[in-house]
């Protein structure tokens, strides 16, 4: 029998199990965190590089993620949605022109700079290098 104001909660657990590829890939992470006495921002990009190129998986890259935003496993953490794109829609235009400000200077007009991007594809990875032509 249901009482008046009583209130019903169903609660949906969701359980991702992670693939034994990603628990490597994870481990081997740790482990080269944990035998490097002092870290850099290219010691760490390196180990990371190093190791994620074996994520093959829609499913490995979100439970790489999920261990990145949630180290710790903190109990609290909201698994963020992920989408999948074709990487063939992006569009990065070789040369780009854009108005720039000089922000400490109110009076003068807005600035055009001409970029130039430099694209090179690694699997789902694009690379951009940008520079100002002159």
């Amino acid at each position: 029998m249901v009482r008046p104001f009583e209130r019903h909660v169903q609660i949906v657990y969701i359980i991702t199990k992670m693939s034994e590829n990603f628990l490597r890939v994870k481990r081997d992470i740790l482990r080269d965190m944990k035998e490097t006495s002092q870290h850099t921002q290219e010691s760490w990009a390196n180990i990371m590089l190093k190791h994620t190129q074996y994520l093959e998986t829609v499913e490995d890259q979100n439970s790489f993620w999920n261990f990145i935003l949630n180290p710790t496993d903190e109990r609290g953490y909201v698994n963020p949605t992920f989408t999948t794109y074709n990487s063939d829609d992006v569009v990065v235009e070789s040369i780009q022109k854009l108005s720039v400000y000089d922000k400490d200077d109110e009076k003068s007009g807005p600035i055009e700079i001409t970029l130039e991007n430099e694209k090179q594809r690694d699997g789902l990875t694009m690379y951009i290098k940008t520079k100002q032509v002159v």
